[in-house]
């Protein structure tokens, strides 16, 4: 019975990590999309995947609405001391890819 136990935990375990999605990676569909240009989005993404993570694990851009990002990201830029392009670049990569992410 110990046995089906830790198999069932290691089956959900690998189950949960494999249903985590990431955040997506820019592309020209995205930039399309976001109507922003794609050098924009990819610094975006990297501030994201870099800075944002630091103190959190990233949120799919869908998950918040955008009016919500546009009061969430000033003060979390403000507070990992993000530069005002830096910000508006996560903000702009996170809008996109809103426009594209389910």
């Amino acid at each position: 019975m110990r046995k089906f136990g830790l198999l069932w935990l290691v089956g959900v375990m690998v189950t949960s990590c494999a249903t985590t999605r990431k955040p997506p990676v820019p592309d020209q569909a995205m930039a399309t999309a976001g109507k922003v240009d794609l050098t924009t989005l990819e610094r975006g993404h990297t501030v994201y995947m870099s800075q944002c993570t630091r103190c959190h694990e990233a949120m799919m851009p869908s998950a918040v609405s955008g009016e919500d990002w546009h009061v969430v990201v000033p003060g979390m830029a403000w507070n990992a001391g993000i530069s005002a392009a830096d910000e508006e670049a996560v903000t702009a990569y996170i809008l996109a890819a809103r426009e594209v992410s389910p």
